[in-house]
């Protein structure tokens, strides 16, 4: 499996740095620490950013190899030009199956969801599932995931395909939470509900179980994983709106799901 580690460097990416490395522990994984930054203007620069940048990386290189990872497993990248456009590049050119970043508490939420613009991008923008990994996250491997969902999909299931490489998913229970749903699912919604059940169902979760909650801000109480559709942006707005109707502000791993792989 090929994961890229967004780096820039603060206390919330060497936090996510920890969660990687106990996520994927003992596993066949190749991470690629990255950081980007937009291109000096100044000529007196002269490549000093590219040492300064590479320095830092290696000291990430060296937290991952401190917690049992070779070094053949791990490989520093450092790019300045366009940020999304790079990790687009990125992505294509080594086959990364998944990104992993961290979440500050101490964001400047401009979107009206308790992540940046820049993190909003990544998870809509970029083709490939996302870890975001919150500052206050407990690190340990997920026992108990929810995903809520509203059935809206309703063609390409295989946005579910990254679960099937991902090694925690066999000891985790899942919980399925539907939101945003009228009384009754008219004919589209009830066909794609069953057929998310279905996939669901075949993956090798240790079980897996339809919940109900009328609480919002207590409805991530007891998970320790929230999964999303990447591409329901009215699940964003559920579950992650600073407002105060929505969903409290989460403290645990948030797993956005692309249909970035074929089976």
């Amino acid at each position: 499996m090929n994961v890229v580690l967004l780096s820039d460097f603060s206390s919330a990416s060497t936090h996510m740095l920890d969660y990687a490395a106990t996520l994927f522990k003992n596993q066949k994984v190749n991470f690629t620490i990255l950081h980007i930054k937009t291109p000096c203007e100044s000529k007196s620069c002269s490549g000093k950013c590219s040492v300064v940048f590479n320095q830092k990386l290696k000291k990430d290189q060296n937290l991952l190899e401190l917690n049992g990872y070779h070094i053949d497993q791990i490989q520093i990248k450092f790019i300045e030009g366009a940020y999304i456009e790079s990790i687009r590049n990125v992505i294509a050119e080594q086959h990364t199956d998944l990104i992993m970043l961290g979440n500050s508490n101490k964001g400047d939420y401009n979107t009206g969801l308790f992540f940046d613009k820049k993190t909003l991008e990544i998870i809509t923008k970029v083709k490939c599932s996302v870890v975001l990994v919150p500052e206050e996250a407990t690190i340990k491997l997920p026992q108990k995931a929810l995903l809520p969902t509203d059935f809206s999909i309703t063609s390409d299931y295989s946005i579910f395909n990254i679960l099937t490489s991902l090694p925690f998913v066999n000891q985790t229970h899942l919980s399925l939470l539907p939101t945003g749903l009228n009384k009754t699912l008219g004919p589209n919604r009830k066909h794609s509900k069953e057929l998310i059940s279905k996939v669901i169902n075949s993956l090798e979760f240790k079980s897996v179980k339809e919940i109900y909650s009328t609480n919002k801000a207590s409805c991530i109480d007891g998970f320790d994983l929230v999964m999303v559709m990447a591409k329901n942006l009215s699940i964003f707005q559920d579950l992650f709106s600073t407002s105060k109707s929505s969903l409290c502000r989460p403290e645990i791993p948030i797993l956005f799901l692309h249909d970035s792989r074929k089976l």
